[in-house]
């Protein structure tokens, strides 16, 4: 159920944004490992595969490592029972979540205090009272890591913000008085290796809209839908699905965002419709989980 990229989206400018501070931050991070004990890694439940940084993923593995998939509750429930059982057959430790709506976020310390069970054992055998737990938190831009650091703070210790890029820099956040946390900017890759990455990453919210344009997300998206959730976008939007392929040679995806604008009134002059505010409405409507519960990749289970 993986959505290939139809041609005439594949035509524009490829999808990148690696601004230099995610560069000095891949490095910062590097640096810091030896001081930790496991790895949060924060993915985006509806993408689990594009919202793996694969340019630091060796570095990662030399950690224990706890996969964190949040934004469940904004996914497809049948992707995401098909992940759990992919998660489990691979033998990968993760966790869905939902910070946002707080659901899964008080298993995540339990769930990390598991991977040094043994060790402290060993402590607690010679009589030695084991050192505090030390966390990293890393993932794409946007993807909950600050909100998820609030969360089991129970204050707020991280600048949130809807759009990414927020945390510039790596900073130490005590959890209790036996565990603390270092908070790591959002970091993405110089370049990805399918076209339909940069879309899932954008679309989802960890690219600014301006590097892709809002009208070809727009578009993307309901592409997406069109293939697989079509009667969510027309429920949502009151369309006449047989009205949405007409004579013309325009792709049915950009018929629908005119179908679109025509509902919402967004219209220029002369009767022209305004598809630049037509697709921010169709963005918005997406991210708040107006448009219903959506994923964009699919596990293949054997």
């Amino acid at each position: 159920m993986n959505t290939p990229l139809p041609e005439y989206l594949k035509s524009g400018n490829p999808i990148n944004w690696y601004p230099g501070h995610m560069l000095k931050a891949k490095k910062e991070l590097q640096g810091r490992l030896k001081q930790v004990d496991v790895i949060l890694e924060l993915r985006d439940a509806r993408i689990p595969l594009a919202s793996v940084n694969k340019d630091i993923e060796t570095v990662l593995n030399q950690k224990h490592r706890l996969i964190l998939l949040n934004k469940s509750g904004l996914a497809d429930p049948q992707a995401v029972k098909q992940w759990k059982t992919y998660f489990h057959n691979e033998g990968i430790s993760c966790h869905f979540m939902d910070i946002k709506q707080n659901q899964g976020v008080k298993e995540v310390l339990p769930l990390a205090r598991l991977f040094m069970k043994a060790k402290w054992e060993r402590f607690e055998a010679k009589g030695i009272r084991h050192p505090e737990l030390r966390l990293m938190v890393v993932g794409i831009p946007n993807v909950g890591k600050s909100s998820l650091i609030n969360k089991l703070v129970k204050r707020h210790a991280a600048k949130t913000g809807p759009h990414p890029g927020v945390t510039k820099q790596q900073e130490w956040v005590r959890l209790g008085h036996d565990a603390e946390l270092l908070d790591t900017p959002g970091i993405l890759w110089p370049k990805f290796d399918r076209p339909e990455i940069g879309f899932m990453l954008a679309v989802t919210g960890a690219i600014k809209d301006q590097v892709a344009g809002e009208q070809r997300l727009a578009l993307y998206l309901i592409h997406h839908f069109l293939e697989h959730y079509s009667s969510l976008l027309t429920d949502f939007y009151r369309l006449d699905s047989s009205s949405l392929v007409d004579d013309s040679d325009s792709p049915p995806p950009i018929q629908t965002l005119e179908a679109i604008a025509k509902k919402r009134g967004c219209l220029k002059g002369g009767g022209e419709f305004d598809l630049q505010r037509a697709s921010n409405i169709v963005l918005r409507d997406f991210r708040e989980g107006k448009l219903g519960q959506v994923s964009f990749q699919w596990p293949t289970l054997d």
